[in-house]
């Protein structure tokens, strides 16, 4: 909590949000400077999605893909009209613009805003802002045309920073979730922040705003669209303003609340404890760039129907894909080849989220330390390792699944036991179906391509090249 109240008193940029986006140099600037937000630029800069660490916004981008939901009111569809053709013109400047769309905008969002005045000790006047107490749930900036002026996403961004940096003494009861609206032109983009260690931020929905066609469409779609927006931000006032009965410290903002895909699903209760380091699966006391990207958690689960969370501590991961069919079959042999698989459940954010057995007496191979002089226990280690992966191996190609990421940071070894486990299971697939991901990095496999199909050799080439390194670090 202390490094993050530091971290937030850099909020905000180096200069106003308009003059921030104003040029390459101030752009650039905006971004990488330390406290600057995560948000995918430069490609190294992003971390979880923001749906995971709350539940208004979670719904929001559910609602946002299943927009059949809503039946919008023959007035709300009049007004979304009346936004797409006014967006769709050419106006002479930004600020008619803004009178023109203001109107629509008002009574497509229901509540009232600040248009255009000065918050956050007057450094910053965004063209609309949505509050309940000190509490922004939603901003909107907008730009004449695309280019001109900069790009309203930033510029929200900026904002946003801003106005957390005022409430710094809230830090401790909220990630302060926020809507962002954005426009230039007729192009409409909904985005989603959150303040954890750092801002983060994602763009749920882009779209053009225009009739022709398909008029009739679009026009319900945005009206859709809104009602979504409108849930949210009701969610949002109503956890704003309980903030108040909040006890004064609440750890919980720093890390994930996860909703279930769909909402009505039932996912494990977790009390997250903290974030892991990646290379090592130890505790993190601060949040360094090398870890800000992935979203592994040490947490206790409910043992029971009161909702205790007072259980066993076990290991969280959120990615994209797993194979839990492979998980499970190691999980179950005996001995167990990998850690026990407690749930594998869907979550919003198209993120699975993978609730497992915390192997705290087990480390990564790479951070095995060999003993000075060779000793016949440093070979046993070496061949339990082997036979250990054979195994595994065998019982995977044996239902014609390739592991496809047999490196050191995935195998623990643990000494009680002198046990091998493998963990994550996120890149495994289907022997010459299936392919390896375009983004596979070269310099970790220099044995495939990227989208190279995957195939059980490729482990086989893989488990070699462990045991040459682990044969030449213990010298045996």
């Amino acid at each position: 909590m202390r490094e993050r109240s530091k971290n937030a008193s850099d909020l905000g940029g180096i200069t106003s949000p308009s003059d921030s986006i104003k040029d390459i140099n101030k752009i650039k600037r905006t971004v990488t400077f330390p406290s600057g937000p995560r948000y995918g630029r430069p490609s190294h800069r992003f971390g979880p999605p923001t749906v995971l660490f709350n539940e208004a916004l979670a719904r929001l981008k559910y609602d946002l893909e299943h927009l059949d939901k809503f039946t919008p009111p023959h007035q709300k569809l009049c007004h979304a009209f009346s936004l797409i053709a006014i967006a769709a013109d050419f106006h002479p400047s930004e600020e008619e613009r803004f009178k023109s769309l203001k109107a629509p905008l008002k009574a497509l969002l229901g509540t009232e805003a600040s248009w255009k005045e000065s918050v956050a000790s007057g450094s910053a006047i965004p063209d609309g802002l949505w509050l309940e107490g000190p509490f922004a749930y939603m901003i909107f900036e907008l730009k004449n045309e695309p280019g001109l002026g900069g790009d309203p996403f930033l510029q929200s961004l900026v904002v946003y920073g801003n106005v957390v940096k005022q409430i710094v003494n809230h830090l401790s009861r909220s990630n302060f979730p926020v809507v962002l609206l954005t426009m230039a032109g007729n192009n409409l983009v909904v985005s989603t922040a959150i303040y954890t260690d750092a801002v983060y931020a994602d763009k749920l929905l882009s779209i053009d705003l225009h009739l022709g066609s398909h008029g009739a469409d679009n026009v319900l779609r945005i009206a859709r669209v809104f009602a979504a927006i409108e849930e949210c931000t009701d969610r949002l006032r109503t956890q704003y303003s309980l903030l108040d009965t909040l006890h004064n410290v609440q750890p919980g903002v720093m890390y994930p609340s996860p909703t279930a895909d769909p909402p009505e699903a039932e996912i494990p209760r977790l009390e997250f404890i903290c974030k892991l380091n990646r290379e090592s699966g130890t505790r993190l006391a601060i949040v360094d760039e090398a870890n800000e990207r992935h979203a592994i958690y040490l947490a206790r689960m409910q043992t029971n129907t009161t909702g205790d969370t007072s259980g066993d501590v076990v290991f969280v991961k959120f990615t994209p894909w797993y194979n839990e069919e492979a998980h499970r079959l190691l999980a179950k042999q005996v001995p167990p080849l990998a850690p026990a698989l407690f749930s594998c459940n869907r979550v919003i954010g198209d993120m699975y989220m993978v609730v497992m057995e915390y192997k705290s007496d087990a480390s990564p191979l790479h951070l095995l330390i060999p003993k000075p002089k060779y000793t016949p226990r440093c070979l046993l280690k070496v061949e339990v390792v082997r036979k250990s992966l054979e195994k595994a191996l065998g019982l995977l190609h044996g239902q014609g699944l390739v592991f496809g990421d047999l490196r050191q940071l995935n195998i623990l070894y643990s000494h009680e036991g002198d046990r091998v486990f493998l963990v994550d299971f996120d890149l495994v697939g289907k022997h010459g179906e299936d392919r390896y991901s375009p983004c596979l990095n070269p310099e970790v496999r220099t044995d495939v391509g990227r989208w190279e199909v995957m195939k059980k050799e490729h482990d086989i080439t893989s488990l070699e090249g462990v045991m040459e390194w682990l044969g030449k670090k213990f010298n045996v």
